[in-house]
């Protein structure tokens, strides 16, 4: 991409920014305050190839007193639309206490990037199991999430889709997804039948769960309420944002998932993985290159394969010979498909 390319988008990003910094304004003449919404993740034990370490995910928002504790963010009652209106704070510096009031603990001083993110691999020194994460804010707001410490010796790990894998929502039709994602409650999402069982038997011997999605991180409280509700197993949330960057006007989702599996692989290089997903979008061909350029880190690609009816609905539809046809990996690795997580689950067990 050119540098005249890149104009457009750039000046996108920078009046996205202005915005973003005149709603911090007004939001502290209303009483709110920076408030962190700390997202569960994954950690990594010291062991003999160095020092252990936390990805610590979190947002920093203006938001009124009566919402601090993450009861705005994991409340799982509001509509959507109300999640898309926020005021995220960049370049503030905010405490992270890593395993939180225990003996572990580990105290750094951040700041938040553009959006009030933060994503950031944070020294830390943990032994195995969930442990608390504590984002605190200038003026007092806290917030609590969980990273959980991955044991090396277990070298299977399992990562998800959300979207029409995990959660009905046929996101690819405009219409539905406005209504999915900006008027439906969010106890009224339905996952997919048996979706929650099947998950729940390929994370039982692994040692990392993931949910990776092509979602914005406004939705991620809602998702982990979801996934709470429904019994899915417990994981950690990758999510992207919709917004403007200086390369282009809007966020790649798929080129986030390949960006977030390599990430994954360099990690924990001791990991073979198992990838979930469906074929209403682009995971075939995601998970296929993925599993073609590591075949020995890839252990099974599951697909839910979405009805004739649901294809119609995303504007995708196709044969099952097209269907097929999209997941193309090396001989080594397992591909399951089955319209839901029942037919999964009786398809890997080779009933």
């Amino acid at each position: 991409m050119t540098s005249q390319s890149r104009l457009g988008p750039r000046l996108a990003a920078a009046l996205d920014a202005r915005w973003e910094h005149l709603l911090v304004r007004v939001c502290g003449r209303r009483g709110w305050r920076p408030t962190p919404v700390v997202f569960n993740s994954y950690a990594r034990s010291a062991g003999v190839e160095g020092g252990g370490w936390a990805r610590v995910l979190c947002r920093v928002l203006m938001l009124p007193r009566s919402a601090e504790g993450g009861s705005h963010a994991r409340d799982g009652l509001s509509r959507g639309w109300r999640r898309y209106f926020t005021a995220p704070v960049a370049g503030v510096e905010v405490i992270v206490r890593i395993g939180a009031d225990g003996p572990h603990e580990r105290v750094h001083r951040v700041r938040t990037a553009a959006g009030g993110y933060l994503d950031l691999r944070l020294e830390a020194d943990l032994p195995l199991g969930q442990h608390d994460v504590v984002v605190e804010a200038p003026g007092g707001a806290m917030a609590r999430g969980v990273v959980h410490v991955v044991d090396p010796d277990v070298a299977r790990g399992l990562v998800s889709d959300i979207d029409d894998t995990a959660m009905i929502t046929l996101l690819p039709k405009p219409l539905r997804a406005f209504w999915n994602t900006f008027v439906m409650q969010e106890v009224e999402r339905r996952p997919v039948p048996g979706m929650a069982k099947f998950l729940r038997s390929q994370a039982a011997d692994t040692g990392l769960m993931v949910y990776l999605s092509t979602g914005a991180w406004n939705y991620a409280p809602v998702i982990e309420a979801f996934l709470k509700r429904h019994h899915f197993p417990p994981g950690a949330l990758l999510m992207t944002d919709w917004g403007p960057s200086a390369q282009r006007f809007f966020r790649s989702g798929t080129e986030h998932k390949r960006t977030q599996l390599r990430r994954l692989t360099h990690e924990f290089p001791e990991i073979r993985w198992r990838l979930v997903g469906d074929d209403g979008q682009h995971d075939p061909e995601t998970y296929s290159s993925f599993a073609r350029a590591y075949p020995d880190r890839v252990e099974t690609v599951a697909i839910r394969t979405l009805t004739p009816v649901e294809h119609l609905v995303t504007g995708a539809p196709q044969t099952r010979e097209e269907a097929e046809g999209r997941v193309q990996v090396p001989g080594s690795v397992r591909v399951l498909r089955g319209g839901d997580g029942n037919a999964l689950l009786v398809e890997d067990l080779g009933l």
